[in-house]
């Protein structure tokens, strides 16, 4: 009875021990993807923009474009605090991102998101902040880089116990863009935190990480990017 009872409390603190590391380094990846949220780049060209708007004299323009910033940072703040938000939040703050980028980029792109119809946006809730440095990484160095207009599509596929995330472009390719430092240096920064981030949550909430990139071959020719990988989710209580 002494030898088990031994055994069981090993147990417990070997548990509580690990739940402990997997929260600090959860929360340490977080941070990590929230300073990449936070790109001074993004932040600048933002700024930028209003201050266009306001040189033009079209202060509702500016006024709106303020509004949507401030939301779309507000948003970021709150979902940096909690491992799971709700459906609904997350795609709020992916609209407002591509919004914001889409007029930085003066429309250089379109984009699309589609969530499965068993998808509840408002008991549903999943992590935050994975989405938008893959979407980043599409727009800065896919469809920048691309003569004319581009486009994202963003996925979001319910499974009984999962959620497959993908994003869909049509830019340069991976190909075209490997070589440059900058491409190479964000791309492989913001890959590595959301590969980590989703070993810390698979491990904790029990499902297998299945993390997908790939160029879209069509006509003997690359036509853009897909990237895609699975997240858990949980309802609210």
């Amino acid at each position: 009875m002494i030898i088990f009872t031994f055994l069981i409390i090993i147990a417990v603190v070997r548990q509580r021990i690990f739940d402990l590391d997997s929260k600090n380094k959860n929360l340490e990846l977080q941070q990590r993807l929230f300073r990449l949220q936070m790109n001074p780049h993004f932040m600048f060209n933002s700024l930028l923009a209003i201050q266009n708007f306001v040189f033009k004299k079209d202060v509702k323009e500016a006024g709106m474009y303020i509004a949507d910033f401030a939301r779309l940072f507000r948003l970021i703040l709150d979902n940096s605090r909690s491992e799971f938000v709700l459906f609904e939040k997350e795609i709020e703050t992916l609209k407002l991102y591509l919004k914001l980028q889409s007029l930085r980029y003066n429309d250089k792109f379109t984009y699309k998101i589609f969530v499965d119809e068993g998808i509840d946006l408002n008991t549903m809730m999943i992590p935050p902040m994975l989405a938008q440095p893959i979407i980043e990484n599409a727009i800065e160095h896919g469809i920048f880089k691309k003569d004319g207009k581009g486009s994202i599509e963003i996925n979001y596929k319910l499974f009984p116990d999962k959620i497959y995330f993908e994003v869909v472009d049509d830019g340069v390719g991976l190909t075209a863009t490997k070589h440059s430092e900058s491409f190479s240096d964000h791309k492989s920064s913001a890959l590595e935190i959301t590969r980590e981030r989703l070993k810390v949550l698979a491990k904790k909430h029990k499902f297998i990480v299945k993390f997908s990139i790939s160029e879209i071959a069509e006509n003997e020719g690359v036509n853009g990017t897909r990237v895609g990988f699975y997240l858990p989710f949980k309802y609210r209580i």
